[in-house]
């Protein structure tokens, strides 16, 4: 019996008898009605089964024509998953369905990783939003219509129910249908066997004499003992006796989001860990930190040594398994597989990162000795590890057409007559001429550029496009007179005449996750191959342009806090009210003047946006690659 209790919203004891009295006649007649249109169990056990096989025709119909054309059986089988979930959800939930904690709880359970929840999250909108849900009302009621029940709407809300169950068993019946094993085609094979064996009955005089066994001396068949794992069993008894756990994403996730807020994590570093959380439970196999070890690490570290470069570039790289990545590379070229030496050790140490959060959060890992001794030892002072531009190579690259007159917007390294101004133009020299990181730049605002000041400065800040690398990388950058010289100032007012809110609007892609130094970065490769085409080999890429500014400025003597100062570096010896000081912002412009200038030969053309800036035009999508 479950008690419902209602309150009367009265405070007169008279008053609520007679509510009482009422309710509960009410209540009664709404019960009895509700019994009389419920479908009766047998014939709802019967609707489950016809849409179960039904639709389980309907899929090995499909999975047959996958095959045929080639098509990814682990990609089919992943999808067959998702939207089973879905639908299993909607039967329970109906209109409001949504993942809460209990549902992702039961989908982990089952060995969803947290991606695959995801992708069954954005399915539920996905399937209001393109019609499928609810599923078409002619469908329930012929189910209905079958078994001769009435339309009634507590009917057809049931029917409704037990068709997208049924759905659900048939679409999350993969084991038989993804994998060869086939129940039912060996119930079939004993069957025949079974009946061939009795239509050739042996004759009498070998029949035996003896009499059955009564019932209760049949031996029982013992599975569950002939099949015991002392292994098994221990691991079993550990999850049935264990306190409720959190996941390990979701302990990441949340220690993510509030080292955000407590600015001790940027987006970026956020991100990172999250997804390297999700990497790894799909490498052990499952979410529950008490049984992550020490093992389990140091077998990760080699697992992401043996992985593509291009890992993550592809969103099936987040789906499909890891050995069918793994077995990928074992194709590629050496130089395409392999982590470098700095992403691993940047692996690592957030790998130390996640088992201390674990640790805090009071679900430590199972066993944990550090990962000081999984990273790797860098050789020498690291000085000579990236290459580094010359002056003169740089005057190479600002002879391109792209800065002294290009054929048009979609030939700007062929030489012609017009000069745009765009990220293109003008990064190429904030990186140079101010040292800054790539996504500093790429994502600036351009209210974040004071022309106006009495020292015309760049604001480097979070803003809504990117973050910081940290606290220090907040500061304020003295605009290069080259930049002002070649119509910096007059480009940031022609894009606040026209509305745009960034710097490089251009940059940023359809996919908001997307940043816009990804974008950028074609373009970049195109003109260092055009301009230097020994580049590539040298290790010389857009970061060196950060490094030429600090290694001239540091060559004509300028002071270490003063080139902390302007490239963001942790300053001990600074502190935040003086970056707002235009007397350092005047010594800061001062070093900056000092730098060689490989753009001295440029001329100053007027402002020209390319036409997507200049309308307001979409970012496009990419074009998804052809089959040969």
């Amino acid at each position: 019996m479950v008690l419902v209790e209602i309150s009367l919203r009265t405070k007169s004891v008279e008053l609520a008898k007679l509510l009482a009295a009422e309710v509960t006649l009410v209540s009664e007649h709404l019960i009895r009605d509700i019994r009389c249109e419920m479908i009766n169990p047998e014939d709802a056990k019967q609707i489950l089964v016809t849409v179960a096989k039904r639709h389980s025709a309907k899929l090995d119909a499909i999975a047959a024509a996958d095959v045929a054309y080639g098509e990814d059986v682990e990609a089919s089988r992943l999808a067959d998953v998702v939207a089973g979930w879905t639908n299993r959800i909607f039967a329970a939930h109906g209109d409001a369905a949504r993942i809460g904690e209990h549902e992702e709880r039961e989908m982990k359970a089952a060995g969803l990783d947290q991606t695959v929840i995801d992708t069954v999250r954005q399915h539920l909108d996905f399937y209001r939003l393109q019609g499928i849900y609810p599923p078409p009302s002619g469908r329930i009621s012929d189910l209905l219509e079958e078994r001769g029940i009435p339309d009634t709407k507590v009917n057809f809300q049931q029917a409704q129910q037990l068709y997208l169950r049924g759905v659900s068993a048939a679409l999350l019946d993969t084991r038989r249908r993804w994998t060869g094993i086939r129940p039912d085609d060996d119930a079939l094979l004993q069957a025949a066997l079974v009946a061939d064996a009795g239509a050739v009955a042996p004759p009498a005089h070998l029949r035996p004499a003896s009499a059955p066994l009564p019932a209760r001396q049949v031996p029982e068949l013992q599975q569950e003992e002939d099949d015991f794992d002392v292994e098994d069993e221990i691991e079993g008894d550990d999850d049935d006796l264990e306190e409720p756990t959190r996941g390990l994403v979701e302990i990441v996730e949340r220690a993510a989001g509030q080292n955000i807020k407590s600015d001790d994590w940027t987006e970026k570093t956020a991100k990172q860990h999250v997804a390297l959380a999700k990497l790894f439970v799909r490498f052990v196999g499952h979410d529950n930190p008490a049984k992550m070890r020490q093992s389990h690490i140091s077998d990760f570290k080699v697992t992401l040594s043996e992985m593509p470069k291009n890992y993550g570039k592809s969103p099936r790289d987040h789906v499909i398994p890891l050995v069918d990545i793994l077995a990928r590379a074992k194709d590629m070229p050496p130089e395409q597989v392999g982590l470098s030496q700095g992403t691993l050790n940047r692996h690592m140490t957030q790998m130390g990162n996640i088992a201390d959060i674990c640790k805090h959060a009071g679900f430590p890992f199972g066993n944990f000795e550090g990962v000081s001794g999984l990273r790797s030892k860098k050789k020498g002072s690291g000085r000579g590890e990236r290459g580094r531009f010359s002056t003169d190579e740089l005057r190479l690259l600002f002879n391109l057409p792209i800065w002294n007159g290009c054929d048009g917007e979609d030939s700007r390294l062929s030489p012609g007559e017009l000069t745009f101004h765009d990220a293109s133009y003008w990064i190429p020299m904030l990186a140079l001429y101010h040292g800054p990181r790539r996504e500093e730049y790429c994502g600036l605002l351009v209210s974040e550029v004071e022309a106006d000041a009495e020292v015309p400065a760049i604001r480097i800040e979070p803003n809504f496009v990117r973050g910081l690398k940290n606290a220090d990388s907040k500061r304020r950058v003295p605009i290069h007179p080259e930049l002002i010289r070649l119509g910096f100032l007059e480009y940031v007012a022609a894009l606040k005449d026209i509305g745009h809110v960034l710097l490089f609007p251009e940059l940023r892609a359809a996919a908001p996750s997307t940043p816009m130094g990804d974008v950028f970065d074609e373009a970049w490769q195109d003109m260092r191959v055009a301009a230097i085409p020994s580049a590539k080999e040298d290790g010389k890429v857009l970061h060196s342009l950060r490094h030429w500014c600090n290694n001239e400025m540091k060559q004509v003597g300028v002071a270490a806090e003063i080139r902390k100062d302007i490239l963001g570096h942790t300053n001990a010896d600074t502190n935040e009210g003086r970056y707002s000081d235009a007397a350092r912002l005047r010594l800061m412009a001062g070093a900056l003047a000092q730098l060689p200038q490989p753009t001295a030969h440029l001329s100053q053309f007027p402002i020209r946006l390319i036409e997507r800036v200049e309308k307001h035009l979409a970012p496009p999508t990419k074009a998804r690659k052809s089959a040969p």
